[in-house]
């Protein structure tokens, strides 16, 4: 008989393993369906139907224009109010014509993907779970199989591939946006004028930070895509399964982006 205290560690111990086994499924779930659409992808050209094009497509327009509205709102006053910190910080320390470098390398660097990934998420990572978690409620997923039709090839694929394209180009139209914001504060609070501004946001930009910020934009949107899609086929129950497929989807992919964040900036920024 053991005593109350090695009952408890053992209980630990179990929790613990227990949720690192889940993770590692998890994530050894998620790496698989990425592998198989990757591998789709790469065979789409090959084949003589065109269907997976359109698909694409179709998914690229409701990823894109869906999120734009909400992306350019957080941006811009994500912009002004960097600047409106910034710029007092600077005002004080006698070099405020430097707020367009903050804003510059800010924005574009990090601010402008990260929200932009986080904002995705919440629009497009929860329909993409709602969508194919439905289909699974529904029993499209198992008529499909029925038809010997592949539903990563069909579902995930397209819907996938287009956040991943569409996230990054999102994201280069949400730094300007952010960049806009912070020269209004920059022009009408700090009484810079637009062509000091702009030409030390401009000049605090290396070609290397764009490339930086689309490369974590894209692993963003793939986190997005990946793990709405998986998260949607592990419904279980029916309306009730898929609202907390969605909820779960939402937070893990939040949670995900902000650890890739990190590991990202530590390479991008230290290592290359």
């Amino acid at each position: 008989m053991g005593t109350p205290g090695q009952g408890r560690v053992r209980s630990l111990v179990a929790g613990l393993g227990a949720a690192t086994l889940g993770l590692v499924h998890y994530l050894g779930g998620v790496t698989l369906l990425v592998r198989e659409t990757l591998g789709h992808a790469a065979s789409a050209p090959f084949r003589r139907r065109a269907g997976g094009v359109r698909s694409f497509w179709t998914q690229a327009v409701r990823v894109g224009p869906r999120s734009l509205a909400v992306v350019f709102l957080v941006n811009f006053f994500t912009g002004v109010i960097l600047a409106l910190i910034g710029g007092k910080i600077l005002l004080a320390l006698g070099v405020v014509d430097y707020v367009g470098d903050l804003l510059g390398v800010g924005i574009v660097l990090e601010l402008g993907p990260l929200l932009t990934g986080i904002i995705m998420t919440g629009y497009i990572g929860a329909a993409l779970t709602a969508e194919i978690a439905t289909m699974v409620v529904s029993e499209e997923i198992t008529a499909l199989k029925t038809m010997s039709l592949n539903p990563v090839r069909f579902v995930v694929a397209p819907r996938l591939l287009a956040v991943l394209v569409m996230v990054p180009s999102v994201t280069i139209l949400g730094d300007y946006v952010g960049l806009l914001g912070g020269g209004v504060v920059a022009t009408g609070v700090l009484e810079m004028s637009a062509n000091t501004y702009l030409e030390h946001a401009w000049e605090s930009l290396d070609v290397e930070d764009v490339w930086r910020g689309l490369f974590k934009a894209a692993v963003f949107g793939l986190i997005i895509g990946a793990v709405g899609c998986y998260q949607g086929f592990q419904v279980r129950g029916g309306a009730e399964g898929v609202g907390r497929a969605t909820t779960q989807a939402v937070v893990r992919s939040i949670v995900a982006i902000i650890v890739a964040d990190a590991i990202l900036n530590y390479f991008l920024l230290f290592r290359l």
